[in-house]
């Protein structure tokens, strides 16, 4: 080969060499800060606009399904008291009939849940228990039968009926609604023994519930008024207690009428009144 071929050949692997070193330095070249913060815009996706509804504020369904319960089981309460009347004056038949409403009233009572826990499972349990002897002691016509159950039922839809009220009456209050029937019950039986159990469950059951009475306005004077029946009570033989049970009941519903809504002065506006089916 001449050197002047060999020249033409060394020139032109140069040029070869030199066009790969420029096309890999572009092909490496980073882009500039503004093309990387500013990407490409993608195209633009055209979406139907969608008509848009307020929200609606939601029902207060807890609300009104306790005041239902309460006002239901009020009225069964009512109920048993007409039954209790009726057997007292030997009316079986409108006793009977007093029963059939008071079993479609009271077909069964609040379950436990979420915003009442404090409601006991087995409470439903004895109610269906005591539903059905009162029922039995009607068809036989079994006074002092009848008249057990009564209070049993009356005690347990008592306590339900407190945890939905809304003037604050104590459960202990109720209770002592239920130990006075029962003390009234086992002494006219003459059962020295279960009577004597009640009495003193009655003095405790007094002991958590008078600091309440005495909280409350005018209640100082009742308070003390039954310390002194609670006293006779604990003292008194079956004999003794036809003349003090007529006073404990008219100092229980003394009581009760502390929780009553008080009547507002003339002029005074005027809001909606509570009625006695918030105890």
């Amino acid at each position: 080969m001449t050197k002047r071929a060999t020249a033409i050949v060394f020139v032109i692997s140069l040029l070869t060499l030199g066009g790969f070193v420029i096309v890999s330095n572009l092909a490496s070249t980073p882009r500039s800060p503004l093309q990387a913060n500013n990407p490409p815009p993608k195209p633009t996706v055209t979406t139907t606009p969608q008509t848009l509804t307020s929200p609606q504020p939601p029902v207060n369904k807890t609300s009104q399904a306790e005041g239902q319960w309460r006002s239901d089981l009020g009225q069964a309460q009512t109920l048993l008291d007409q039954i209790a009347a009726s057997i007292s004056a030997g009316d079986w038949a409108t006793a009977q009939t007093h029963y059939a409403g008071f079993s479609n009233k009271a077909k069964q009572l609040p379950a436990p849940q979420l915003n009442h826990p404090d409601i006991s499972p087995v409470m439903q349990d004895f109610f269906a228990l005591y539903k059905l002897q009162l029922g039995r002691s009607l068809n036989e016509q079994n006074v002092q039968q009848a008249r057990v159950a009564l209070n049993q039922l009356f005690g347990i839809i008592g306590e339900q009926r407190a945890r939905f009220g809304v003037r604050g009456v104590p459960l202990e209050f109720q209770r002592l609604r239920f130990l006075l029937r029962e003390i009234e019950i086992w002494g006219a039986a003459g059962d020295e023994e279960i009577l004597k159990i009640r009495k003193t469950a009655m003095s405790e059951a007094w002991k958590d519930v008078r600091p309440v009475i005495a909280a409350r306005r005018s209640g100082t004077e009742p308070a003390n008024h039954f310390d002194e029946l609670i006293a006779k009570l604990a003292a008194s033989q079956p004999a003794d207690l036809a003349a003090l049970l007529p006073d404990l009941n008219k100092e229980m519903e003394k009581m009760n009428n502390l929780f009553q809504p008080r009547p507002r002065p003339a002029g005074s506006p005027s809001v909606p009144a509570k009625t006695g089916e918030d105890d």
